[in-house]
C-alpha cells in the first residue's frame, strides 16, 4: 500500500494508550452461598455493557475478512483484507494494477504479489513496517478510560457505541464500535489543523480463514530483496 496510508495508520496509533479491563468489586454475601459479583458502576449508571467489556470482545478475535474504504484529502483508496492470527492478506489496485500483499508475522516476511505479471517481491516485515490499521488494532491501542461514549446508535445495520478520543495536541479520533464484536467499523481521525481521514470497514465476516488465503500461488516468480541487498557493496562508515 502507499506511503500516505501508512502515515495515516501511525497517526491513528498515536491517539491511544492501552486497554483496561472493567473493575470488579466485592459483592454482598448470601447465607450459605458465594459472594455475588457487583455490577460495575458504568453498567449501573447507563444500563449498558461497560466499554472495556465491549473492547474485550475485539481482543478475542483471531480471524476475519473485510473490505475497507479509506478517504483522505489526497483521494480515496479501497481494498479487501483477510486476517488470521499473525497472518494478513490485502488486495487493492494501485495505478490500475492489482496488488496483493501477504504479511506473515510469524516469519517476519512480506510478499508483494502482482498477479498480472505472475511476479512477487519478498522483503522483511521490519523493512516495510505497518501499512494499515485493522479493526482489532484499535482495540489493542485504545484505553477505554480515556474514551468518551457519545451515543449508542445503529450504523450500517448494526448496533454501535460511538466513541471519542481527544489528544492534548488538538487531534481526535471518533469510532463507531460494534457492540457484538467489539471492533470499530468506521473511524474518523481529525488532525489539529482540521484535516480529516475516514476509514470504513464493510462486509465484515468474523471467523477462521482458509490457510491457502495467505500463500502465494504455485509458479510465481519471487525476487528476494533481502538477498539482493546482502550482495550490495557496503558504504564506508555505514553501520
Amino acid at each position: 500500500m502507499v506511503t500516505w496510508m501508512r502515515k495515516a495508520a501511525l497517526f491513528w496509533v498515536a491517539a491511544a494508550l492501552l486497554v483496561c479491563l472493567a473493575g470488579c468489586g466485592g459483592g454482598k454475601k448470601e447465607a450459605g452461598g458465594e459472594p455475588a459479583p457487583a455490577k460495575s458502576s458504568e453498567r449501573q449508571e447507563t444500563g449498558e455493557e461497560p466499554l472495556a467489556e465491549v473492547f474485550a470482545k475485539g481482543k478475542k478475535i483471531e480471524g476475519m475478512s473485510y473490505e475497507y474504504i479509506l478517504t483522505m484529502p489526497a483521494g480515496k483508496m479501497t481494498g479487501k483484507v483477510w486476517m488470521q492470527g499473525e497472518k494478513m492478506r490485502t488486495e487493492g489496485t494501485l495505478s490500475g494494477q492489482r496488488v496483493i500483499t501477504l504479511v506473515d508475522g510469524e516469519t517476519n516476511t512480506v510478499y508483494t504479489y502482482y498477479p498480472d505479471q505472475n511476479r512477487a517481491v519478498k522483503l522483511s516485515a521490519g523493512e516495510q513496517g505497518e501499512e494499515t490499521q485493522s479493526p482489532t488494532d484499535y482495540v489493542e491501542n485504545t484505553d477505554p478510560a480515556a474514551a468518551k461514549v457519545l451515543e449508542t446508535t445503529v450504523y450500517d445495520g448494526v448496533k454501535c457505541r460511538v466513541v471519542l478520543i481527544q489528544s492534548p495536541d488538538g487531534s481526535e479520533v471518533k469510532m463507531w464500535v460494534r457492540e457484538d464484536y467489539g471492533i470499530p467499523i468506521r473511524v474518523e481521525t481529525t488532525a489539529p489543523d482540521g484535516t480529516k481521514v475516514v476509514m470504513e470497514y464493510k462486509n465484515l465476516k468474523v471467523g477462521p480463514q482458509p490457510p491457502e488465503t495467505f500463500k502465494l500461488p504455485a509458479g510465481v516468480q519471487v525476487t528476494d530483496l533481502n538477498e539482493m541487498m546482502k550482495g550490495l557493496p557496503r558504504v564506508p562508515g555505514a553501520q
